[in-house]
């Protein structure tokens, strides 16, 4: 829930303890435990100072590692602000929902929304709206903020859901994002919090991930919406990814698949659907950072 406090409105966190620790020691230990994974080469290359990430939202149980490379690929860049798109996955209206907090706490610690910045973003025009409650029901944003406390405790969070997918949503974000950041991209990490495809059919998520995978490799955002809008098992956050690629900030940059892998190995039984999950990286295209 969202709670007053002298400092303003906090958006509490509500899926610690269930998708990651809520105690800050045994987060800590996760996050060290994760980020201690396998360096990531493309072409016998590192992959570094990545302009923006993909990086899914299950629990760190299930896609944590995946997070970690995504997050760890950024480096050595200097993050001032991170702008997390996320899904609102039970979402009725083409709408953004930015969020009335003033922060948004983990068990690290509390991270400061740049309400300014949110602000901006707000008068960009009728698709934007100011609420809280999406904020609270949603949990894609929130996966993020481990990762980005732990490696950027100074940054300035703009916390971004995303409803339900259309060009035109699509193509109003997309213009917002270029408008209010191009100017700051610099020192601003975008991140997309999706998820691949999911369905009980192994081969069939795997292909159907291969396809988004192209298309983002392509940049081809309106191909992302419209597999999404004949396929609903495709990924959650085609939305977000669709307006990263269609703004002006994702100009001159190329995708790279960090490492992708599905629930198979971490699901309760065969009951439960399988997700495949992938960390990319934009980084600038040509060059490695």
């Amino acid at each position: 829930m969202v709670k007053d406090s002298e400092k303003g409105k906090i958006r509490e966190s509500t899926v610690a303890g269930i998708f990651y620790p809520e105690i800050p020691e045994e987060l800590d230990r996760e996050l060290d435990r994760l980020f201690r994974g396998p360096t990531v080469e493309v072409d016998a290359r590192p992959v570094y100072g990545a302009r923006a990430i993909v990086s899914p939202h299950a629990g760190l149980g299930y896609s944590g590692d995946l997070a970690a490379l995504a997050w760890r690929s950024v480096a050595p860049r200097e993050i001032k602000t991170v702008v997390i798109l996320s899904p609102l996955h039970r979402a009725e209206e083409a709408c953004v929902y930015l969020p009335e907090a003033d922060l948004f706490s983990t068990p690290l610690g509390s991270i400061d929304v740049d309400r300014r910045l949110v602000a901006d973003m707000l008068d960009c025009g009728t698709v934007f709206s100011m609420n809280d409650i999406p904020h609270f029901e949603e949990h894609g944003i929130e996966l993020q903020l481990p990762f980005m406390k732990r490696l950027y405790p100074a940054a300035r969070l703009v916390p971004i859901l995303v409803g339900r997918a259309s060009p035109a949503l699509v193509k109003s974000l997309a213009a917002a994002l270029g408008l209010v950041l191009g100017e700051r991209k610099e020192s601003t990490l975008f991140v997309i919090s999706t998820d691949m495809a999911t369905g009980f059919d192994t081969s069939l998520i795997t292909v159907q991930s291969d396809k988004l995978i192209r298309f983002i490799s392509e940049g081809d955002w309106e191909a992302i919406l419209e597999m999404k809008a004949h396929d609903t098992h495709g990924a959650c956050g085609s939305a977000c990814l669709a307006a990263w690629l269609a703004s002006s900030l994702a100009r001159g940059t190329e995708s790279q698949v960090l490492g992708r892998h599905d629930s198979s190995l971490s699901r309760q039984n065969e009951q439960e659907r399988l997700v495949e999950y992938a960390a990319i990286a934009f980084i600038k295209a040509g060059g490695r950072g």
